[in-house]
């Protein structure tokens, strides 16, 4: 029985595994289509306005300048590490912000597109994607302002803004991990947008965004280190900043890498399993 019960867990491994393969197979294959559909999708969230993508850019420097605000001249903060309370934050709350968007979009991507669902031949795991895609293109702009405003401030990190590559390059397949689940569910429950956005805003004041944990005792930093967007916030400011390379966090690295990857299967078992009814239900 023992014998049985492993070698159904391997061969359910297995076949996992080989999901996973085919899944990044389509997505290469379909690159071309995967970039056409996300410069399209950015045209249409702003098709119909006067200042077309500068919305896209307005909205997050409106929350970063109410924080600031808040927290500059509301709560006094004071330098973080030496830093500039406003260039901590920002250099932060970049990638949470990009998480929080291309999530919520790539949630609802399935519902959105519901009408290539339909097509039998249209590979729709590339849809959470698209959404991603489209938002990181106003995060690329949204990116570079930030980067000219540590400039103003006379903080250039030099060669160690490179690594900010390697983060933007985790925070979309960790996107893509979560989305896989939260998108293939939401076809049957709804109310899962709802949730995703109380879960969002209750990240944002759980991750060491606007304010910082090193006062904290160090068994609750352990925890709270746990959060994975901790790393990727980190991360930013390490690239923005010039204070580590992500090698230099090898542990979180690896953590954070295992836990994405633990997601990826999940969200892939669970797409499989429910993609044969999708089309039946939006």
């Amino acid at each position: 029985m023992k014998k049985t019960g492993q070698a159904e867990k391997t061969g359910q491994g297995i076949r996992q595994l080989k999901a996973a393969w085919y899944l990044c197979r389509d997505i290469y294959y379909d690159r071309s289509l995967l970039i056409d559909l996300s410069i399209k999708d950015v045209r249409r969230r702003f098709s119909g306005t006067y200042f077309g993508l500068a919305w896209g850019l307005l909205q997050p420097l409106m929350t970063i300048l109410v924080y600031w605000l808040v927290f500059q001249y509301g709560f006094r903060s004071s330098d973080v590490g030496g830093v500039p309370f406003i260039l901590w934050f920002i250099s932060g709350i970049i990638g949470w912000l990009y998480l929080s968007e291309a999530f919520s979009y790539a949630s609802s991507s399935f519902l959105e597109y519901s009408y290539l669902i339909q097509k039998v031949k249209f590979n729709i795991n590339i849809l959470p994607l698209v959404k991603i895609f489209s938002s990181f293109y106003i995060h690329i702009f949204f990116f570079a302002i930030v980067c000219m405003i540590c400039l103003l401030f006379g903080y250039f990190s030099g060669i160690m803004l490179l690594q900010a590559v390697y983060y933007m390059l985790a925070e979309i397949v960790f996107i893509y991990a979560l989305s896989l689940i939260t998108s293939s569910v939401m076809v049957f429950f709804r109310d899962l947008n709802q949730v995703i956005g109380i879960l969002l805003m209750i990240g944002m004041w759980g991750t060491p965004i606007a304010w910082n944990m090193e006062s904290l005792p160090a068994k609750v930093q352990q925890i709270l280190k746990l959060n994975p967007v901790y790393y990727l916030v980190e991360g930013y400011r390490d690239a923005l900043l010039g204070r580590q390379w992500f090698w230099e966090r090898p542990v979180l690295g690896a953590y954070f890498w295992a836990l994405t990857a633990v997601i990826f299967l999940a969200g892939i078992h669970i797409y499989t399993r429910l993609r044969p009814y999708f089309a039946d239900t939006v």
